[in-house]
């Protein structure tokens, strides 16, 4: 059992709405001169630790003045059985950097990295010693915060290409009281080892915190950063960013006027437009009330950051339905992680009397959707929403007609109620169903998280959170569980086959009430799922994060890293697969 101890406190990003709009400033900044900490090594120019200010785990490579091409980069893993970070760097990468970028570099290590280029005609190959410094402590809640642990529980061999990036949150008590949160995000290898940090104050710069990070389809990082609170001196744009992965700042906008609470969820589309779920501002309801809506938008932006589409579900939905709502455990509704309130649910008439703001209620203003995650389908140029507190994920398309919705048929009323998707089996025959379940393996998503379309499988797969299963809370909490799950969706028939699932015989140990996400992974051909906050309603036990990959013909565990937490505010959000390979190659 391999354990590591790494640096890391993740803050979540909340829904919370904002004051106004502006435009935030470029993070990062130019190459710095030469200096006492630039090194010149080899036939090229200086080595820059951390160029861009941003991570203290990548490095640039000088240039020089130098015209070179055909760049390879291996920076060798640490001891007998470290693991290599092998990638190329493309010649728009050079140009754009003056440098060859280093990514994957250990903390408080001399790092070996071996360089080869094309110069003047000639095959060249080079040893550099890059010196990193250790991942700094992390000062919050007033104190100087220790490290988490990963161990490595699982690593089959084949896998050594696999990093992945933690993705995390903090939600200490009495939240509104804290304004100095320095959360971080990073990418370990199966070792458990670390080999990338984002540096904290290159991003939250405003009080709340980032989510949905993710590698694009041209290598680079996309996030989003929501506020706390919607009015707050001095903070009063949320923003969504794109960085590539050894600093260098690409974009970084404010919402469009009018949109608020940007958090959990930013899309990249195949066109380069970039899905984003936020709140609308002054929101005038059928009763002609002015509200501020929570996580019930989503708008598409263009390269230029004009909003090409806005989804409102207050519209294309029924933001009155109570079904999911009131079979809610109160102990963790998002940023409302209360144990106190573990296993307890309110009434129709509690949910619809809640004040307005990111509270679970019924009705617009209230937090009555939850939308977690946005997929593209390009098939139909539709999205795919997972909706928490309606336990449904529903396909929308670009003309607002809801396609099918997947989940309980309970409470959908009137032409949505048409849209329920009919469970059946592997024959195509329909099986018998009532609002809480079906005959056999079957079952709905319950307050799921993630639901992305996977075209060459022709399905959707869904990490099934598990609470409120069957529209009630158990007799015992320690019956619930959670589940990566597979759908096959047949259109024309409207009816939805369940064809792989995993999770379900891990019980309550691998139970994440909420936060988590499955994702297919083409190239080793396995399910990814990182079950985020295992254990965040048992009483003051640290919440676990797992990262598990598997074989969905076998459901064998290739991978598996289980991240331990120190405190009881900090569960995991998502993690995701990240591919050196594709970061500098252009």
């Amino acid at each position: 059992m391999n354990v590591k101890r790494l640096a890391i406190c993740i803050l979540l990003a909340s829904g919370a709405m904002l004051s106004s709009v502006s435009q935030p400033a470029f993070a990062g900044g130019d190459l710095p001169g030469t200096s006492s900490s630039a090194v010149a090594q080899g036939q090229l120019g200086f080595v820059y630790v951390d160029p861009y200010k941003f991570s203290p785990l990548v490095a640039l490579i000088d240039l020089g003045g130098k015209q070179i091409s055909d760049v390879a980069v291996v920076v060798k893993g640490k001891g007998d059985k470290g693991i290599d970070i092998t990638y190329q760097v493309g010649q728009t990468q050079l140009n754009t950097h003056d440098g060859i970028p280093i990514f994957g570099l250990y903390p408080d290590t001399l790092n070996t990295v071996d360089v080869e280029y094309t110069h003047a005609g000639k095959h060249v190959e080079e040893t550099y010693r890059i010196r990193t410094s250790a991942l700094p402590q992390i000062h919050i809640d007033g104190q100087d915060r220790s490290q988490y642990e990963y161990e490595v529980v699982t690593a089959k061999q084949g896998f050594e290409d696999r990093f992945y990036l933690v993705d995390g949150q903090v939600i200490p008590p009495n939240v509104r009281d804290h304004w100095d949160w320095h959360p971080t995000q990073n990418i370990i290898d199966t070792n458990g080892d670390v080999r990338w940090h984002i540096d904290a104050s290159v991003i939250y710069d405003r009080p709340g915190g980032s989510m949905s990070f993710k590698q694009t389809s041209d290598g680079k990082l996309i996030f989003g950063q929501g506020l706390m609170f919607e009015q707050h001196p001095g903070f009063n744009a949320a923003y969504y960013a794109k960085y590539d992965f050894i600093g260098k700042p690409i974009l970084k906008r404010a919402l469009p006027r009018g949109f608020i609470g940007f958090s959990h969820e930013i899309t990249e589309m195949p066109n380069g437009h970039l899905l984003l779920r936020v709140g609308k501002r002054d929101y005038v309801t059928r009763d002609g009330l002015k509200v501020d809506t929570v996580r019930d938008h989503v708008i598409e932006v263009d390269a230029n950051g004009d909003v090409v589409k806005v989804w409102d579900f207050n519209q294309i939905l029924n933001p009155l339905r109570d079904m999911v709502l009131k079979s809610l455990d109160m102990g963790a509704v998002c940023l409302n992680v209360d144990v106190s309130q573990a296993g307890k649910t309110k009434s129709v008439g509690q949910l619809a009397n809640e004040p307005f703001g990111d509270v679970a209620g019924v009705g617009t203003g209230r937090n009555w959707l939850h939308i977690n995650s946005i997929g593209y389908d390009s098939n139909d140029d539709s999205i795919i929403i997972s909706s928490r507190h309606q336990s449904a994920v529903i396909k929308v398309g670009r003309d607002n007609e809801v396609k099918w919705i997947l989940g309980t048929p309970a409470g959908w009323e009137g032409e949505l109620a048409s849209k329920v998707l009919t469970p059946v089996d592997k024959q195509g025959l329909a099986l018998s169903c009532d609002d809480s379940g079906c005959e056999g393996e079957f079952d709905w998503s319950w307050t799921q998280h993630t639901a992305w379309p996977v075209n060459e499988r022709g399905t959707v797969t869904v990490f099934d959170n598990g609470d409120g299963r069957g529209l009630k809370q158990p007799f015992f909490a320690n019956d619930k569980y959670s589940r990566g799950v597979e759908y096959r969706v047949d259109m024309n028939r409207m009816t939805v086959e369940q064809v792989w699932e995993y999770g379900k015989a891990r019980g309550y140990e691998w139970y994440s009430p909420i936060t988590s996400i499955t994702q297919w992974q083409s190239d080793h051909q396995t399910m990814f799922m990182a079950s985020a906050s295992a254990g965040l309603l048992e009483g003051d036990k640290a919440p676990e994060h797992w990262i598990t990959e598997v074989d969905p013909e076998t459901n064998e565990v290739k991978v598996e890293i289980k991240v331990k937490t120190l405190t009881k505010h900090e569960p995991g959000y998502r993690s995701t697969v990240v591919h050196p390979d594709r970061m500098f190659n252009q």
